[in-house]
């Protein structure tokens, strides 16, 4: 029994009008309408490892995110015609996920941002769904094929695809949302627009329906400072860990050109007023700290940081360019997660009502890790 929240896309997100909580006894409990659904799925605990080396055949069914979708059967077979990509599980054959660079390719050879043609279908897929002309989008890459060897050589412009709201023809900068804007395609909300009034009651009660300030909450409200001692010139900062400067995630992290735009690694970025008053110049090296962990890292002073705030942009890569840690005894310092920790954010953990509806890694409860405070101090001695 596998329970299963209301989803986005589905009926369910537009089948409760009011909150109300059946545990309570304030509604009756209808699975996949007033609660979540609940599903039977057969499991055979045996066959994990063999899942994890094979893809299955339920890729036959097509694939989608974001509400698109493209069927990619053909693709699936084709697969299975590589002899040397294969693995065989109860006497069927499926291709491989064994060794790291067949999961890499299945992934490249079945994404529409890596294959043209399945980039068309799910534009042909758009069409019908939203009656408008889209299908011009991916005119002139249906044979794109992106592998791992490909990218290995050098760096690809990936494909435009419905599951992205961005258009980058001739050659344009990525910009979210262009694609609703300029194609007129709706958005994935409960009117098809953007929205500045939200009439949910659960915002409503937090005072969130509409666009609202509210002051960060000081150190004493996230007590992660309760036990973290300085042992030189210290001061407390709110740290924030926004997505990549120049990158996406950890992705080319450490190549030449990346590590020579980012210090060899994702500095602190820290002001210059607090920099001074830390005793703390570009480049050097600094420990970042609280109750829940560290991170060693170089400094990278700078005008465009505001007083009282620094910096670690996120996903940083943890197999080089981390030293030990002084305020934790020698042992190994960790990464930008080390000083941050999950703190939920009650009305996003409302569900079932359009654009709010749950969605993996989309939509609530989300970790609101990208601030807290810590504190910030030079380094004496680096060793590795």
């Amino acid at each position: 029994m596998v329970n299963v929240p209301i989803l986005h896309d589905s009926a369910g997100e537009v089948s409760q009008t009011e909150v109300k909580d059946w545990s309570k006894g304030e509604c009756e409990p209808i699975p996949g309408k007033t609660m979540h659904d609940m599903v039977i799925v057969d499991r055979d605990y045996t066959k994990i490892y063999d899942k994890f080396i094979s893809l299955g055949p339920n890729v036959r069914n097509g694939l989608a995110a974001h509400g698109n979708g493209y069927q990619c059967a053909d693709f699936y077979e084709k697969m299975l015609d590589d002899k040397d990509h294969l693995q065989v599980v109860d006497g069927k054959v499926y291709p491989s996920l064994c060794e790291d660079e067949e999961a890499a390719n299945a992934v490249l050879y079945l994404s529409s941002l890596t294959n043209g043609e399945l980039s068309h279908r799910a534009y042909q897929n758009a069409e019908k769904r939203t009656g408008l002309k889209l299908a011009d989008i991916s005119e002139g890459a249906k044979d794109v094929r992106i592998n791992y060897k490909d990218l290995q050589a050098k760096i690809h412009r990936y494909n435009q695809s419905p599951v992205w709201s961005g258009l980058m023809n001739d050659d344009r900068a990525y910009s979210a949302f262009t694609y609703n804007v300029e194609r007129l395609v709706p958005w994935r909300t409960l009117t098809g627009r953007q929205h500045f009034y939200l009439d949910h009651e659960g915002y409503i009660k937090f005072g969130e329906h509409l666009p609202t300030y509210k002051p960060s909450p000081r150190p004493e409200a996230y007590g992660e400072l309760r036990k973290s001692v300085a042992t030189g010139r210290a001061k407390v900062l709110n740290v924030l860990t926004p997505h990549g400067k120049w990158h996406i995630h950890s992705t080319y992290g450490d190549t030449l050109r990346m590590l020579t735009l980012s210090r060899g690694m994702e500095p602190c970025w820290l002001s210059v007023e607090d920099a001074a008053e830390l005793g703390i110049q570009d480049n050097d090296w600094v420990e970042v700290f609280n109750d829940n962990g560290v991170y060693s890292t170089r400094a990278c002073v700078s005008a465009r940081i505001p007083k009282g705030v620094c910096f670690v942009y996120h996903a940083v890569e943890r197999t080089y360019s981390t030293p030990k840690s002084q305020i934790r005894g020698g042992k190994r310092s960790g990464m930008n997660n080390s000083f941050t920790r999950v703190h939920l954010k009650p009305n996003l953990m409302v569900g079932g009502y359009g654009q709010f509806t749950y969605h993996f890694n989309y939509w609530g409860p989300v970790g609101v890790n990208r601030d807290t405070h810590v504190l910030v101090q030079k380094m004496e001695k680096v060793e590795f």
